[in-house]
């Protein structure tokens, strides 16, 4: 790598979704490395600790505005070694090599799990960012795999680089005392949306608490998008709490005082939510879906299917178990956000000019 320096897009900080916290925890990464890396974030050139701590704004159009139109010509005037467009998304400057993350293809996999008009978005938008790029970071070996069957990315332009978690412990009354909540829980995080196959997993839920009456599911995540009859599920289950998003520091605490986690989706990229679990000592429950299998198949309870059924009998074996809380912790320490920041300084300095 040269002298000049690698510019990463730091817009999508705002998403408080999954591409929010990769950024996130990447910037941070790189604090702990001391790299010399700038953020383009907010029509500025920042260092990493300073994006972090920005009050930034920009989302939806304007986001995209600023990473396609405004953003290029800023970061061509440092002349970069490289721009990293970390959220699958926007345009780096003529002349100059550029990085993308792709966390997953979804979107090709099943158009059917997204509205009409972001499912059309995605495949003619992400697919073209992707294809124009020097090289395709990609959080698993499964979303190296779709990238070449879906794209038809030459694999040498690929490189995997595992995503990261902090540690997920607090103090698990933080939770309960904002909640209300005092029985025993299990647990599922993310945005409620059909490739997350929440159904199943309240389907199995019936099964669960006919042995389990003293439990309790808890469903810590926003509403996405899917049929009213779902949401209207989550709302009066029996023995289900749906929060909606949480804060970090009650999602922290939320994790920490689960029995279990269960991550019932269809598809996944990496699937984060599981790591951050282990992250604090708390076991799961995964489906077969590639990346989950790829990842976590020796730590966490692997499903046979994503039908209910599946999904309900794992959950039973694992609250049947005994779980080495100390071994949990241990496999997430390998997924440090250092370790991550590492990585891609090393696809930086690669692909550099």
């Amino acid at each position: 790598m040269n002298d000049s320096i690698p510019v990463v897009y730091a817009d999508s900080l705002v998403n408080r979704g999954g591409t929010g916290v990769y950024l996130r925890r990447l910037l941070e990464g790189f604090i702990q490395c001391d790299a010399h890396v700038l953020a383009a974030a907010g029509n500025r050139l920042i260092k990493p600790s300073e994006a972090l701590s920005s009050d930034l704004s920009a989302g939806g159009m304007l986001k995209v505005f600023h990473e396609n139109i405004t953003l290029p010509s800023l970061v061509a005037s440092v002349s970069p070694s490289i721009v990293h467009l970390p959220a699958f998304a926007g345009r780096a400057p003529g002349g100059i090599p550029c990085a993308v993350t792709l966390h997953d293809l979804a979107f090709l996999a099943d158009p059917s799990w997204f509205p009409l008009l972001r499912s059309i978005y995605y495949r003619l938008y992400f697919s073209r960012v992707a294809r124009r790029a020097d090289v395709l970071m990609v959080d698993s070996d499964f979303t190296g795999r779709e990238a070449v069957r879906r794209l038809g990315i030459d694999p040498e332009r690929i490189r995997k680089v595992y995503l990261s978690t902090e540690s997920m412990q607090l103090d698990p009354g933080i939770f309960r005392k904002s909640s209300g909540i005092r029985d025993r829980y299990i647990l599922f995080i993310g945005t409620v949306e059909p490739r997350k196959n929440i159904s199943s997993l309240l389907t199995a839920w019936q099964d669960v608490r006919r042995e389990y009456s003293d439990l309790k599911l808890v469903i810590a995540g926003r509403w996405g998008w899917g049929s009213a009859a779902l949401k209207n599920l989550l709302r009066n289950s029996s023995g289900v709490l749906w929060t909606g998003q949480l804060s970090d520091r009650i999602l922290k605490s939320c994790i920490t005082g689960a029995e279990l986690l269960v991550y019932p989706s269809f598809y996944e990229g990496f699937g984060l939510p599981p790591l951050e679990a282990a992250s604090a000592g708390v076991p799961s429950v995964v489906t077969p879906a590639d990346a989950l299998v790829e990842i976590f198949s020796g730590i966490s309870n692997v499903a046979l299917n994503h039908n209910p059924d599946s999904i309900a009998v794992a959950i039973l074996e694992s609250l049947d178990k005994v779980h080495d809380k100390k071994r949990l912790i241990e496999f997430a320490s390998g997924f440090s956000m250092k370790r991550m920041a590492d990585e891609v300084l090393g696809v930086y300095r690669e692909f550099s000019r």
